[in-house]
């Protein structure tokens, strides 16, 4: 009897053995146990720019990120387009429950001057790819005094989009100055039609190429790192051919452009050239998936930007990525998740679905650069003397303030009621003075 129980007992311990050792063999080779949902971390991530294209693709990488790291899910919050900066900035500023933010070049200083991003600096010599990005990708990187506050995600350049179908009607050639931008674009808007020139931005973002115009009127005097000034130290806006391109620049609204084109942000001039209602475009490459969307190849092309009197366009290098929340409880997390998504792999995923400048280096020389729609970056980089990159202002405190004011008082100046010396002497004044400042500090 003794001899049987003491046989049994050694037959369920070699099965419980077995057991066990059937087990370490498993999870040796990858099987996870989900963790209870107690022990997982929730990382909340806010994105400021939105496309289809482009959240489809995040949303990929979240799950395969998931995938991979059973105790991280990721949640994915999504503000209205037009207002996703300043809701980034009051969830900061708040203190509200988030980690991780998409900043950009123009407000990356003011997260940061505020106190509201973790510097990146303690990470970086663990990840080995900060050496293989770009350089255009590091200089926006540590554009705030030097230091990393965020990984860019993607690189951001403007060109000419126009409709080839609609030229090649009028044996029209794609225009080459602001000047030939404006007589096209008259030549092509047909109102009883529904059709207008040009997709004018007379909403958030109009700044940007009320500022481009007046810097290629200025030629060759724009100091490439301080855009906002000549070469001699006076403002853009006091050159002497300043109003004649802000002139220009109401002209196009008034005479090319949809009335309502006033009030339009980023999806209502894309969405006017996409659908036919406008003949040119002037924006970044994330819309060409939008427009193979909606357009046929022959349907239409791009070119380099319309220059100024001296042949010379200026244009600057944006970029958006992934900064830390100050507030973050769970920090490393949230550098694990912004590390995959800026892998070599996931970025190129993301930068090919956004239709975007991925921040490796040698992305620029891939087919996809050499080739159309993104051919006219590849001509722009190799003619330095006619186009010129410049630094956005972003390195003054107050710079956004100036984004406010093309909007506001651009619309008063659209409307005739402000005159081209009242507004080039405001923007003037506003730039003498953050120049002072910035001196003082």
């Amino acid at each position: 009897m003794n001899k049987a129980l003491y046989l049994l007992s050694w037959m369920i311990m070699i099965s419980i053995i077995s057991s066990c050792a059937n087990n370490g063999d498993k999870q040796s080779i990858g099987t996870q146990t989900p963790a209870p949902d107690s022990e997982k971390v929730t990382l909340k991530v806010v994105q400021s720019l939105m496309t289809p294209q482009r959240t489809a693709e995040l949303k990929k990488l979240i799950g395969q990120f998931e995938l991979q790291n059973a105790n991280i899910r990721i949640q994915l919050i999504t503000p209205t387009e037009d207002n996703a900066d300043d809701a980034i900035l009051t969830m900061l500023e708040d203190n509200q429950d988030i980690d991780i933010v998409e900043v950009r070049d123009i407000t990356a200083h003011t997260y940061a001057s505020r106190g509201l991003l973790v510097s990146l600096e303690r990470y970086l010599p663990e990840w080995s790819n900060y050496s293989l990005i770009s350089e255009d990708a590091r200089l926006m990187a540590r554009d705030i005094g030097d230091i990393t506050y965020y990984i860019p995600n993607s690189l951001y350049q403007v060109q000419l989009y126009y409709r080839k179908d609609w030229f090649d009607a009028k044996a029209l050639q794609a225009p080459e100055t602001w000047e030939q931008l404006y007589f096209v674009g008259k030549q092509l808007t047909k109102p009883e039609l529904g059709r207008y020139g040009f997709a004018f931005r007379g909403g958030p973002g109009a700044a940007n190429t009320l500022t481009s115009m007046i810097q290629d009127y200025n030629g060759d005097g724009v100091s490439s790192s301080d855009s906002m000034f000549e070469l001699d130290g006076t403002t853009i806006f006091a050159g002497e051919r300043a109003a004649e391109a802000l002139e220009l620049y109401r002209k196009l609204y008034v005479e090319t452009s949809h009335p309502k084109s006033i009030d339009w942000g980023f999806n209502d001039q894309v969405n006017a050239f996409a659908n036919g209602e406008a003949a040119m475009l002037i924006q970044d490459s994330d819309i060409i998936p939008q427009i193979r969307e909606k357009l046929k190849n022959n349907e239409w092309a791009t070119a380099p930007l319309p220059t100024g009197p001296q042949g010379i366009s200026h244009y600057n290098v944006g970029a958006a990525g992934w900064g830390i929340a100050l507030q973050s409880k769970h920090r490393d997390e949230a550098w694990a998740f912004i590390t995959y998504l800026s892998s070599a792999e996931s970025n190129r995923a993301f930068a090919d679905a956004a239709g975007l400048r991925s921040i490796y280096s040698g992305a620029i020389d891939d087919e996809k650069y050499s080739t159309s729609p993104y051919a006219p970056y590849i001509l722009m980089a190799n003619d330095p003397i006619h186009y010129r990159g410049v630094k956005r202002p972003s390195h003054y405190t107050n710079f956004s303030e100036y984004y406010q004011m093309g909007t506001e008082l651009g619309r008063q100046y659209l409307q005739n009621t402000l005159s081209t010396e009242a507004l080039l002497e405001t923007f003037d004044d506003f730039w003498q003075r953050q120049r002072n400042l910035a001196n003082r500090q």
